[in-house]
């Protein structure tokens, strides 16, 4: 009898024990696109009451000790929807539901640069702006400057039409205080800078810019933010597809392109490759590109996947100079090639995900000017410089050729109900040869090692707090350590939703090459530089509307930008000098921005950005535009967008007002111009199906006409059209 009482007692105890740990709910939730959605909150109700929990990598969630019953499942995620809410019975045991959320009419954007993984931005504090497929392919952009030129925060200068050199300012840094990173992989020359005015919109998925310092998690160049190119990967569920296009038009364009993508069991694919020219509408101006763009991968059972992503660019361009000043320079030229490849080896399963990433880039730049086109005298209108310019002939060519190796390695973590904690480290390995090819080259190598920790925590439900560290040795300045904080707080959820934010962060940049390494007649490299510094705050307001028809957002921002590198004679006599931390400036302001879906046919977006930008303590010793007080050179104080966009699959109209304010800048030619006027530009586009598969595009450039310079003395295009026809089987696309 006793030991039938004590088989009782244990079968009784295993019992009570089973039903206190309950049934088990797991699954994963994705995007429409199929993309996995970490750091979103799903709320369980049923017998246990209401339980919230966090999607962890890979969107994957788990919910554990549940009560046996029904329960509804819903997903906070503004700009997604759920619908019908789904219900799931949970016994004892374990339950599985994958979710697919669909768009709300204003889709919320993925973002990966914020936190080097999926995240949904509106859980994310910082500020960022996400250009998607749709995006970019109603834009009909001739060049990445002209895609990105609307995006609030951002300011972009272009020495002439298509290919010369190009910069983007974002929120009043330098030109080289973003970093660039195609497919994951850092492109931007040693010492931050990147000459985008060659960058064309080739196969491109999704472009991301972040603005705000994410040196703590990229290191050296990110002090105002970053800006992301991913290129684009077949659909989980798409055939193998074929494209092709063709366009010609004003200033003797003519573009060809084609390309492939599709998936196959494991396996999926898309390469694209294209070639333009154009004359520029400039003596000597013509510019020649050859480009290719592929993402591979490959699934390696359930967890694992290996990605390659590779892009190159080989392209040509006269340079002729400040036209507007007078002669050009017809001799002049500049040769580029760019390679960038990236593979990516990802596992991932329950609460942990590994990342093992290479990454390899090289620019490689050659200035040719081979004949001596003599003296002249810059004048503009009534003004003449007090002085003569000589040509500086270089029969040789002047080489930049640096190259980046990186790789690294990161590890993924949910811990706990409430933690996303993500670690890791990354080496990059710099090289370069420089110089005048008539003399020994200059040769510098760097090496960068970083560490970096985050952790995106969620409290009390409503309040996504994200905050990181990074370590970053390098062999120029040694050892130095960078934070950042974001948070955003959600004051009403759903469709309606209000969401507040606020991030700060500190932002590091290594000095170019020559900065510390040059050896030349009249300067001389200072190894013992310190690295250019950045304290970055925001705090912003993103409201949705009508059911999520309306998406408004308005953002304050103070960047301050410290121990800027500058140049200062040392020998009066002879001019030479040397590189020192010298220059500070700050940049302030108002972002706006404002997106609407009417309808399924229409779409209207509108961005304004005030910068209110002061050179703090002056690094110039050649130019008043420099001098302490006056307005950040080419950043204007008012930018404005309006972009408007209607149709379907048969037909499709679109058009883009950009309003530039006036900006400093210079003439660099005595002329005495610290100025340049502001302008208006209105670009319109417009498609029609012709047949299955087959369409004709029309688009038209500076439809006003205005006559206007983004650099002074560069003269920029004027109104111009171009035409073609595109072709497209299988898909979809």
């Amino acid at each position: 009898m006793r030991r039938s009482l004590s088989v009782v007692t244990c079968l009784l105890l295993l019992a009570a024990s089973a039903r206190a740990d309950g049934g088990r709910l797991t699954g994963v939730v994705r995007g429409p696109d199929g993309t996995p959605l970490p750091h979103l909150v799903l709320t369980l109700t049923g017998p246990a009451g209401v339980r919230k929990i966090l999607t962890g990598p890979e969107g994957r969630y788990q919910a554990t000790h549940l009560a046996p019953g029904d329960y509804a499942v819903t997903v906070d995620a503004p700009g997604f929807r759920l619908q019908p809410e789904p219900r799931v019975a949970v016994a004892d045991g374990e339950a599985r539901l994958d979710l697919t959320l669909s768009p709300a009419p204003v889709r919320e954007q993925i973002v990966v640069a914020a936190t080097r993984g999926d995240a949904a931005l509106s859980t994310l504090g910082v500020a960022a702006t996400v250009l998607d497929a749709t995006r970019i392919a109603e834009r009909e952009a001739t060049s990445f400057l002209a895609l990105v030129q609307d995006a609030p925060g951002v300011a972009v200068a272009r020495a002439g039409g298509i290919g010369p050199q190009g910069s983007a300012f974002v929120r009043g840094g330098e030109s080289r205080f973003a970093r660039i990173l195609v497919d994951g992989v850092p492109v931007n020359t040693p010492g931050g800078a990147y000459d985008l005015g060659p960058v064309l919109p080739l196969e491109l998925e999704r472009v991301e810019i972040v603005r705000g310092a994410a040196s703590s998690l990229y290191g050296t160049d990110a002090l105002a933010g970053v800006i992301h190119l991913v290129t684009r990967r077949a659909g989980p569920a798409e055939r193998a597809s074929l494209h092709a296009g063709a366009d010609a038009g004003s200033f003797g364009w003519r573009r060809v392109e084609g390309g492939s993508s599709g998936r196959r069991g494991a396996f999926d694919w898309n390469a694209g490759m294209l070639r333009l020219t154009t004359d520029n509408e400039q003596p000597n101006g013509a510019f020649e590109q050859t480009a290719a763009a592929a993402s591979l991968g490959a699934r390696l059972g359930e967890a694992s996947s290996l990605r390659l992503a590779a892009r190159g660019a080989s392209s040509s361009a006269g340079t002729p100079g400040p036209t507007a000043y007078g002669r050009p320079d017809l001799d002049a030229s500049s040769e580029r090639d760019d390679r960038t490849l990236g593979l990516q080896f990802r596992r991932a399963r329950g609460r942990l995900a590994h990342e093992a990433h290479v990454g390899f880039a090289r620019t490689n730049q050659l200035s040719l000017n081979p004949k001596d086109s003599g003296p002249y005298v810059p004048r503009f209108g009534d003004r003449e410089a007090p002085f003569t310019f000589f040509d500086l002939p270089s029969p040789a060519g002047l080489l930049d050729d640096t190259r980046r190796l990186s790789a690294g390695y990161q590890l993924e973590l949910q811990a706990g109900s409430r933690h996303l904690l993500t670690l890791g480290g990354d080496l990059e390995r710099e090289t370069g040869r420089l110089g005048s090819r008539a003399e020994p080259l200059l040769t510098p190598e760097r090496t960068n090692l970083g560490a970096y920790v985050q952790d995106r925590l969620l409290l009390g439900g409503r309040l996504f707090l994200t905050l990181g560290g990074r370590v970053e040795r390098n062999d120029n300045y040694g050892t130095r350590a960078v934070p950042r904080a974001a948070l955003a707080f959600r004051l009403r959820g759903g469709e309606n939703a209000t969401t507040l934010r606020a991030s700060a962060g500190a932002g590091i940049k290594e000095p170019t090459f020559f900065e510390s390494f040059g050896v030349s007649s009249f300067a001389k490299g200072n190894p013992d530089l310190k690295p250019e510094r950045s304290r970055t705050y925001d705090l912003g307001i993103e409201r949705r509307l009508f059911e999520s028809r309306l998406r408004a957002e308005a953002t304050l921002f103070r960047h301050e930008y410290r121990d800027q590198t500058a140049f200062r004679i040392t020998n009066p006599a002879t001019f030479e000098g040397t590189f020192v931390n010298l220059g500070e400036t700050r940049a302030q302001g108002l972002e706006l921005s404002l997106e609407a879906a009417p309808s399924e046919r229409l779409r209207l977006a509108a961005a304004y950005t005030l910068l209110d930008g002061e050179v703090i303590v002056s690094g110039g010793d050649f130019d008043p535009v420099y001098a302490v007080g006056r307005p950040l050179l080419r950043r204007p104080r008012h930018q404005a967008s309006f972009t408007g966009h209607w149709g379907g699959d048969r037909a499709a109209l679109g058009g883009t007002l950009l309003v530039v304010g006036r900006r400093a800048d210079s003439d660099f030619s005595g002329l005495g111009l610290e100025h340049n006027a502001g302008y208006t530009r209105l670009d319109a586009r417009a498609r029609l199906a012709l047949r299955r598969g087959l369409e004709a595009v029309v688009v038209a450039e500076n439809l006003l006409g205005a006559e206007y310079q983004d650099v002074l003395g560069y003269p920029a295009l004027a109104r111009g059209v171009r035409a073609g026809l595109r072709f497209r089987s299988g898909g979809p696309r």
